[in-house]
């Protein structure tokens, strides 16, 4: 797999090993192998670019902060490290220029694809929760929902809003910004 013989296990890949990897690598660290994941569709996209747009905006006018998207690596640990699909840091937070080592984002946001499912509802949702992460959006294009989980006091995430189709996302952490999901779900014309 990792240009091994076959028979040879994998040497392990570190935190350290995974920041260096180059930008444009889209593997993720999960038990300490590199990971492919999905090439992002044009609706997955789209679906980042929006929210992106929305939390600037929200973040523009008040809210502030740091919004970052894709490719930003997340350490979970020393043998796992995510790139959410959209993070943000509230006003005040540090984020180092390579990679985020300690703590978590204040908000993270994954958009599922058809085979990322486990990762992002198990493996990823833990993760998070254990680095501290307040707030994580998961949103899946295929069933046009958006699960709202927040961080509780035992370290693990609480489904605090499901929604889907055309409702419209009023996050209380996030007071003034309202999401509309049906411009999520359908690419322009």
């Amino acid at each position: 797999m990792f240009g091994v013989m076959q028979g040879t296990p994998a040497p392990a890949v570190t935190w350290k090993d995974f920041l260096a990897l180059p930008d444009d690598d889209r593997r993720e660290l999960i038990e300490g192998r590199l990971v492919e994941i999905d090439v992002p569709t044009q609706l997955h996209e789209h679906i980042v670019a929006m929210l992106i747009y929305w939390l600037m905006a929200w973040r523009k006018s008040g809210g502030g902060g740091r919004v970052l998207a894709s490719g930003y690596k997340v350490r979970i640990g020393d043998d796992y490290g995510f790139m959410p699909d959209v993070q943000y840091f509230k006003p005040g937070r540090v984020v180092p220029e390579q990679g985020l080592t300690e703590g978590g984002p204040d908000l993270v946001v994954e958009v599922m694809s058809p085979s990322s499912g486990r990762y992002d509802r198990v493996e990823k949702l833990n993760g998070y929760a254990s680095i501290g992460t307040a707030e994580y959006w998961l949103i899946d294009p295929e069933q046009r929902t958006l699960s709202r989980y927040v961080l509780a006091a035992t370290r693990r995430f609480v489904l605090e809003d499901a929604l889907e189709g055309t409702a419209i996302f009023k996050p209380s952490t996030f007071a003034g910004l309202a999401i509309v999901l049906s411009e999520l779900w359908s690419l322009p014309t």
